[in-house]
């Protein structure tokens, strides 16, 4: 319920949109947990929608491992989006929560339906709260955004710890594209010849 509160008000606060803007990146990242000697890491993909310029949705997943019971640690997350410019760099920040499966390797080799449906024996589901941060820098134009490599920061504190470490950190690089709806393409001039 919280969850849906927080994605309401935040739509609330976007107002009307004016077509908005498409924020879609793919990255690696490191991952280091409040258990001594859990490290790790993995891809990571993330997808915002920006209703106006400062303001919209994300959703980042995950699929990292961890070296602590040897496991693989599966991240969905809704955040709130707000992004400011810094000469060259776009700096965004998001806040929201996650739902996290964690479960051995084992585990997924005796049951691999069941772990890829997140129904699996032994599997923990875990909800935390996280906050995080991409400076981006774009490298290269497109008809109605910009591709870019950007630094991308997270941490995230979960509601328990009978099930998993208490907290966990980020840190990596992604690659990623841009997409303004309501930007229009450059024009183009047609040469007429007689």
């Amino acid at each position: 319920m919280r969850t849906l509160s927080a994605l309401l008000v935040t739509v609330g606060l976007a107002g009307t949109a004016n077509a908005g803007e498409l924020d879609l990146n793919l990255g690696l990242q490191t991952t280091h947990t409040a258990w001594d000697d859990d490290h790790g890491g993995g891809p990571t993909l993330g997808a915002t929608y920006l209703f106006r310029r400062w303001i919209g949705m994300s959703f980042i997943a995950k699929e990292h491992y961890g070296t602590v019971d040897d496991r693989l640690m599966s991240y969905y997350s809704i955040n709130a989006a707000f992004r400011t410019t810094l000469e060259r760099f776009r700096l965004t920040g998001n806040a929201g929560f996650v739902h996290q499966h964690e479960e051995t390797r084992a585990a997924i080799e005796d049951q691999p339906l069941a772990s890829a449906f997140g129904v699996a024996d032994g599997m923990r589901h875990r909800m935390a709260s996280r906050a995080g941060a991409q400076l981006a820098l774009p490298f290269r134009d497109r008809a109605k955004g910009d591709w870019y490599v950007g630094l991308d920061l997270d941490a995230t504190y979960f509601a328990e710890e009978d099930r998993g470490p208490r907290w966990m950190t980020s840190v990596g690089l992604s690659i990623g594209f841009t997409h303004d709806f309501s930007k229009k393409p450059p024009a183009t001039t047609k040469v007429v010849r007689k």
